[in-house]
């Protein structure tokens, strides 16, 4: 897992409880100890219109199809909503589980644009994942 990585969570948790597939992006290089963060992403626009790149405004980032390889539909990445993983939970939903699976990774270009555009949301999320993700 690193940032930019993509994965797919055949079993993932989201915050109201609730269990599902989802893709989701690495945010950060993690050191030891310290959690993965990651955000998820939609197909489901719900009949609304983004720019492509940051829809600060909207706590989103679009990329049309095939943009990246890793995603092949119209894509919202959640910038709001970040979850984390400890290196154990990842490893056991990756090896033993066998639930997470990954995907390829993004462009060095795309993932700076993402990072780019949670900088203009540093209001909005939580201070110790600020830090965590704009760490280099």
């Amino acid at each position: 897992m690193s940032r930019g990585s993509v994965y797919f969570h055949s079993q993932f948790l989201f915050h109201d409880g609730e269990i599902g597939q989802k893709r989701f992006v690495v945010l950060n290089e993690p050191s030891e100890d310290e959690p993965y963060l990651v955000v998820k992403t939609t197909t489901n626009f719900r009949n609304k219109t983004y720019q492509e790149g940051c829809n600060a405004t909207q706590g989103v980032f679009y990329l049309p199809a095939n943009k990246e390889s890793t995603f092949p539909k119209n894509t919202l990445i959640q910038l709001l909503e970040i979850y984390d993983f400890s290196a154990v939970e990842f490893l056991k939903g990756h090896l033993t589980e066998q639930v997470i699976s990954h995907i390829g990774d993004l462009s060095v270009l795309t993932i700076a644009q993402i990072i780019n555009c949670l900088k203009q949301l540093k209001d909005d999320i939580d201070e110790q994942y600020y830090k965590l993700i704009l760490r280099k």
